[in-house]
């Protein structure tokens, strides 16, 4: 959770009391933690298990990544890539899938960057 401090505003209602000290401080994010953006809550159940899905195998090709015995260039590389097809999740779930599958099988066949 991101926090940070801001003064009471003048004339107005302090920001909010939440925290440790007692200050004055207010979420970035206004929304409250139990409530969530429709892209964050897919409503199709097959929808929701293709997210699920692809991000139990992005964090398996996370794994993976971190455990080559490859230049600091190529991990960097390598997770680049997998930052990309996360980025395309949020976008278009079905190509960030095929995207990931893509790269898991080059990741199998050796195929890895030079570095």
């Amino acid at each position: 959770m991101h926090w940070h401090r801001e003064p009471p505003y003048e004339g107005g209602e302090p920001a909010s009391t939440e925290g440790t000290d007692g200050v004055a401080e207010s979420r970035i994010d206004d929304r409250q933690d139990d409530q969530t953006s429709p892209a964050e809550e897919p409503d199709e159940p097959e929808v929701a298990a293709l997210y699920a899905l692809v991000a139990e195998r992005l964090k398996q090709a996370h794994a993976r990544v971190h455990a080559l015995n490859v230049s600091a260039e190529a991990k960097t590389a390598l997770t680049r890539q997998l930052l990309m097809v996360t980025e395309t999740a949020k976008r278009d779930l079905p190509e960030a899938a095929r995207r990931l599958s893509r790269f898991v099988q080059d990741l199998d066949e050796g195929h890895l960057p030079l570095g």
